[in-house]
């Protein structure tokens, strides 16, 4: 059944692409940063864009075996600097994907946020580091709608993999 797997690298992939995309958008309309959000304790949008970058950069960290960022120390205040954070993550992730040494099964152990001190193995923290963010930019798209913002692409993965017949 591993043929109905999806790869870390196509995971990794449709997260960079809607990360670029929200970056695009961000920058068109730029208002949206400061929209009002609930979203996960959010003020703003802007808050939940830091919030799913801030995520895929600590936790790629932890994967990378370095020192994690501060959360408050990740910018938010343009949709370049989201994307920086973003970007940095995605290096890291690809850093240790690239390592044929890389034990995925092996267990590690990190301090969160909200749900306190908590092991894990490699691979669920790479994947929840990156579902992570494609959950959030759904409730996000949703949001930005509802204030009158469109989001003008498709996010669901088949949608980014398939062509015309």
């Amino acid at each position: 059944m591993s043929e109905l797997s999806l790869s870390g690298e196509e995971l990794l992939a449709w997260n960079d692409a809607t990360a670029k995309r929200w970056r695009d958008f961000v920058t068109a309309h730029p208002e949206l940063l400061s929209v009002p959000c609930d979203i996960r304790d959010t003020a703003t949008v802007g808050n939940l864009l830091q919030h799913i970058v801030a995520v895929e950069l600590r936790y790629a960290q932890r994967l990378a075996g370095i020192t994690e960022t501060e959360y408050s120390a990740v910018p938010f205040g343009t949709a370049d600097e989201i994307l920086a954070s973003h970007q940095q993550a995605v290096t890291l992730l690809r850093g240790v994907m690239a390592d044929p040494e890389f034990d995925w099964t092996r267990e590690i152990e990190f301090q969160t946020i909200t749900a306190g001190r908590l092991k894990s193995t490699r691979k669920a923290v790479f994947v929840h580091a990156l579902m992570h963010s494609i959950r959030h930019y759904a409730q996000l798209a949703t949001l930005a709608r509802q204030h009158g913002f469109k989001p003008d692409w498709a996010m669901d993965y088949l949608m980014m993999v398939a062509r015309p017949a």
